[in-house]
């Protein structure tokens, strides 16, 4: 994570990752989730990577005549949601067939344009976030990651954030990484001068350069591209996120607002994928 403030992480015991119940005859059940919610679902061809474009949770405030903030405290919610739902599944099948990596957009650079109160707020509510799921995620077996300009960050949010890097790093289950005041043209530019300062230090040959050589060089350097980017609220844009990484990504849309997004909408965003034949361009 690119930040100077000091890691402390909080203390925490590892616990083994819950799993699901099994009923009489040893079989396993998805627990929390109605198992008639997954038939018809492959469980053995899931995406290994989902990105999540998290839109509409000030119109969802606005439809219920709250303030905006609180459309985003409900947006908190439903990524748990989303988390928990994602391990429900997991746990039905072997660990290669898994979904591995969940990607959530959360603030993204232009958001810095929005209302001083409004930024403010949303901050405090990463803030708390980030104490209160700490020890749950970290019992989870979950490792998270941060990308972006994590330096625009106020200090005390940074602080927290490097204990949730620090304290999960170690953690071989579900990857959460969490996009914070990131633009996709912003870590491509930020890419290439990574890599032009490599060439003039003469660590790189530019005539190695390749697509391959390139990817190293972004904050995603360690995860496959997303098979499957989800958005919410019915925006037909991807909005300046993972440029470079969503190629070849299927993309999913619903009208459902974030705050509303649950784990009945996953699994229809789960059958959506499975219906499409990726062909990368072949036929």
């Amino acid at each position: 994570m690119d930040s100077n403030i000091e890691i402390k992480p909080v203390d925490a015991e590892p616990v083994k990752p819950k799993m699901a119940s099994e009923n009489e005859s040893g079989e396993k059940n998805i627990f929390r989730v109605d198992q008639s919610l997954i038939e018809g679902l492959d469980l053995n061809n899931l995406p290994i990577h989902i990105a999540f474009i998290m839109d509409g949770n000030r119109r969802w405030a606005r439809d219920h005549d709250k303030h905006s903030l609180e459309g985003h405290r409900a947006g908190v919610k439903a990524l748990s949601e989303v988390v928990e739902g994602t391990l429900d599944i997991n746990e039905l099948i072997s660990p290669d067939k898994r979904i591995q990596y969940l990607t959530f957009y959360a603030f993204s650079k232009e958001n810095w344009n929005r209302s001083i109160f409004e930024v403010e707020g949303l901050m405090q509510i990463f803030e708390r976030a980030a104490v209160d799921e700490l020890l749950n995620l970290h019992k989870r077996n979950i490792k998270i990651k941060i990308i972006g300009s994590v330096e625009d960050l106020p200090a005390s949010l940074v602080k927290r954030l490097n204990e949730m890097v620090e304290l999960t790093s170690h953690n071989t289950g579900l990857n959460m990484h969490f996009a914070l005041s990131y633009s996709g043209r912003w870590e491509i530019v930020k890419a290439t001068r990574r890599m032009a300062k490599a060439v003039l230090e003469g660590k790189l040959d530019p005539e190695t350069l390749d697509e391959s050589v390139f990817q190293k060089f972004l904050q995603t350097w360690d995860a496959p591209d997303p098979d499957l980017l989800i958005r919410t609220s019915g925006e037909m844009r991807i909005s300046n996120f993972l440029l470079w990484q969503l190629a070849y990504t299927e993309i999913y849309v619903t009208d459902i607002y974030w705050p509303d997004f649950s784990r009945m909408t996953l699994i229809e965003a789960l059958r959506a994928f499975q219906s499409r034949s990726r062909r990368y361009g072949a036929d």
